[in-house]
């Protein structure tokens, strides 16, 4: 305030330096008297503070609000000092302090309390959030509203607005009121999932239209089904999973792309896993058939949620036994003809594994290959196997042949 009542001091003696400065036409000496009464104000009104002065009275007003301060310069009529307050003031709501500041007298202060202005345009903003959220009545979004004047002065505490929020064929309505600048509420979910709109209105004056998607709760344990063409174990055909509809508590059916994870468990304990993602809530996954007589266990997971039934299925053995004969003095081995469940050739691609051990029983080398036209063959060259007796173990679609040879 020191430094406010300098830059007074200077503006008054600048004022009683310049020729241009308008005199009083007042003879007496008295001290200067507000003739404005009016303290109260709507944002944008023209808000002017009237001054009964003797002619030798030099001063300015000072203006204080929430923008900051400033000095008022005078309008001299008659023996009247008009100060006209600044646009950027009196459009801003809330309290303005205002003081008069002479080099003589002692200051006059008082406040304007400046109120919005809601005969005019009302501006609305509102805001919505989450935008998806879970049904089931666990879950909500928040809306908040904040209207405005036309100045973007906040409206006071207590003024009403309107919600509305629409869902399916509900349209639901509650008025609401302004606490601490803003207006908010609870938007809930029910036990159905689908869109969620929401408006607001204040004054006569209606917000933008926003949504929030309801998606399906969390599933439920749900139940799965196989389908397969054949029950041998060709290690070709392909076995199908599929699930029923899988839904929430409230049978809501579940969003689409949901990963569903199809775990199968082996005689061996080994882990097979295929995966599909649901699509009007049903999940489908593939899976080739095994190579040897099998049994699997299959469930069905959504990681963390929910879970399946367990299949049982059991494969019967495509490939009964195949035949192996030897050539080039035992350096080429043949595998086959191999032949399925119906005498026919095995498909293309059939593992079969050759174990190469020498005579004391120490293995020397793994072959794999596949089969083509039902037939396999191995080559054991010179160059990596001397001559003497060797014990070959063949082994493919879980059956194991060990067989003893003299490589010549």
């Amino acid at each position: 305030m020191r430094y406010i009542i300098y830059i007074v001091w200077l503006v008054i003696l600048t004022q009683g330096c310049s020729s241009e400065t308008a005199e009083l036409d007042i003879s007496d000496n008295y001290p200067p008297v507000l003739l404005t009464k009016e303290t109260s104000y709507i944002a944008g009104d023209n808000i002017t503070l009237r001054f009964k002065a003797n002619q030798n009275t030099r001063g300015v007003l000072v203006v204080k609000n929430a923008l900051g301060s400033s000095l008022i310069e005078p309008v001299v009529k008659d023996s009247i000092l008009e100060f006209q307050i600044p646009a950027s003031y009196s459009q801003k709501s809330g309290l303005s302090h205002w003081e008069f500041v002479t080099a003589k007298e002692n200051p006059i202060s008082g406040n304007l309390q400046i109120a919005p202005n809601t005969e005019k345009t009302t501006l609305i903003e509102s805001y919505l959030g989450p935008r998806s959220i879970i049904a089931g009545n666990i879950d909500y979004s928040m809306f908040i509203i904040v209207p405005t004047d036309m100045f973007d002065n906040t409206f006071t505490n207590g003024t009403e607005v309107t919600v509305k929020h629409q869902f399916e064929d509900t349209i639901s309505q509650n008025i609401i009121e302004i606490e601490n600048l803003v207006a908010w509420t609870k938007i809930g979910t029910s036990e159905k999932a689908g869109r969620l709109l929401v408006t607001a209105s204040c004054n006569t004056t209606d917000s933008k239209e926003l949504t929030s998607l309801v998606y399906p709760s969390n599933a439920i344990d749900f139940t799965i089904s196989s389908k397969r063409d054949h029950q041998y174990a060709d290690g070709n055909q392909i076995i199908s999973f599929s699930s029923s509809v899988i839904t929430d508590q409230f049978n809501n059916t579940i969003s689409d792309g949901t990963l569903v994870t199809f775990i199968i468990a082996d005689k061996a304990g080994n882990l097979l896993q295929t995966s599909g993602i649901t699509i009007n809530g049903i999940a489908n996954a593939k899976l080739l058939h095994p190579v040897k007589e099998e049994r699997w266990q299959i469930t069905a997971y959504i990681t963390g949620v929910a879970k399946s039934n367990t299949l049982t299925i059991d494969f019967k053995a495509a490939v009964k036994d195949y035949p192996v004969t030897f050539s080039d003095e035992n350096r080429t081995l043949f595998v086959g003809p191999i032949k399925s469940f119906m005498n026919q050739n095995i498909p293309d691609g059939l593992e079969i594994q050759l174990l190469i051990y020498n005579s004391q029983n120490k293995l020397l080398e793994t072959k794999i290959t596949t089969s083509r036209n039902g037939l396999a063959k191995f080559e054991l060259s010179l160059d990596f196997f001397a001559n003497g007796h060797y014990n070959l173990n063949i082994n493919s679609a879980g059956i194991t042949k060990n067989i003893t040879v003299d490589l010549k």
